[in-house]
Order: structure tokens, then C-alpha cells, then sequence
């Protein structure tokens, strides 16, 4: 099964990461990188927010393998990372001190996401509040960032004669050069909602 590793940020963010190269931790008070794990097939996947913000990092799943990472449900993180490695630690899905020979094995932390889905099916945001990845070092870009998806949340209805004013579809100029220089594609999605719907402009 494919997944992605997602991190939603704004667009002001987006341009302070690109001119560094890197996902830094010290952009959180907690020195911690919050992630979301994405995948197909999910329950009431259509209608779900796809991530914070105006835009999203695409990381590759490689990440896990190469990366020290802890998954907890939401707000579950720890102030410092290493208490989450603890034995009496709680609320921990999945686990990895890194440079792992073999992908961890997600199992317990997808059936907790399609726990949490099923139970709150007319939410729009219950991805986005099922769960978290954390990583504590910085990542580079080059590495593993696949892809850029940027586009504003859409907060009108798709009938709403005033989105195309509100939310035009144009990629900032200096966001496409900066992520140029790291080789890194831009993509738009327009209609924020359906997680399928981005893996599919993602795989594009």
C-alpha cells in the first residue's frame, strides 16, 4: 500500500522552509515536527479536510524508515520527544528510534485512524484530528520532499459565485522559484476536501 507522510503549513511558512531547505523543528514550541500519515481508503474519505493551512509538504514514506518518530493520537504528543521512547509512555500507536532496515509496521496506528473516522463520520476534519507524527530533527527537502500542494482553503461552497475571486488559482511567482532551486514540484488543489482526491493530484 502506498502512503504519504503530510505536514500542513502557511503559505508565509512555506517560504521561510524553502529558503532553508529544510522542515525545521524549531518552528514548533515543542521542537517537534507534527505529521500526518495519508493513504487511500479511507471511511468518509471524500469529505474530509486534507490538511492544515494554506499548503502541505509531501514527504516520502522513506522517512520512517531513516527517521526517529513516535505516533500518538491528537494533542497526545509529549513536550520532549524522548519521554514518548519511555517504557510507562501512553498513548503511543507506533514507535522508531530510525535508520530501520525494514518500513515500520503501521498497523495498530491505521486501525486507530479508521476507529476514529468511523465514529465521527459527519465530521469534516476528523483526519486531520485522528492522529499525529512527530519527528525531532530537521528534514531536508531534497531528500524527502516529493512534492509541494498548495491551494487556500476553500471556505465557500463550490456553488458560490465569489470562489474564483476569493481563491484563484496562481502559485505565487516566488514560491515556484524557490521551490525550483531544491527541484521540488508545486501542485494545485483546488477543492480541499477528499484525501483521495490529493493522493491523486499528488501521484499526477
Amino acid at each position: 500500500m502506498k502512503y504519504y507522510i503530510i505536514h500542513g503549513t502557511t503559505d508565509k511558512n512555506l517560504v521561510n522552509i524553502l529558503k532553508s531547505g529544510y522542515l525545521e523543528t524549531k518552528t514548533s514550541k515543542v521542537n517537534q515536527i507534527f505529521t500526518h500519515l495519508l493513504y487511500r481508503g479511507l471511511p468518509d474519505q471524500k469529505n474530509q479536510m486534507t490538511y492544515w493551512n494554506e499548503c502541505c509538504l509531501i514527504l516520502d514514506k522513506q522517512i520512517l524508515k531513516d527517521y526517529p518518530f513516535y505516533a500518538t493520537n491528537i494533542l497526545g504528543y509529549y513536550k520532549n520527544f524522548l519521554d514518548a521512547f519511555n517504557k510507562d509512555a501512553r498513548n503511543i500507536l507506533v514507535k522508531s528510534k530510525g535508520k530501520l532496515n525494514v518500513a515500520p509496521d503501521l498497523k495498530i496506528l491505521k486501525e486507530h485512524i479508521v476507529k476514529i473516522m468511523k465514529e465521527r463520520l459527519k465530521s469534516q476534519n476528523t483526519f486531520v484530528f485522528s492522529h499525529e507524527i512527530l519527528f525531532n530533527k530537521k528534514i531536508p527537502l531534497k531528500k524527502y520532499c516529493k512534492c509541494i500542494i498548495y491551494g487556500k482553503p476553500i471556505i465557500y461552497s463550490i456553488y458560490d459565485p465569489r470562489r474564483d475571486t476569493i481563491y484563484p488559482k496562481i502559485i505565487p511567482k516566488k514560491l515556484l522559484l524557490l521551490a525550483s532551486k531544491l527541484n521540488i514540484p508545486i501542485k494545485y488543489y483546488y477543492d480541499y476536501y477528499g484525501l483521495d482526491n490529493l493522493i491523486d493530484v499528488i501521484e499526477k
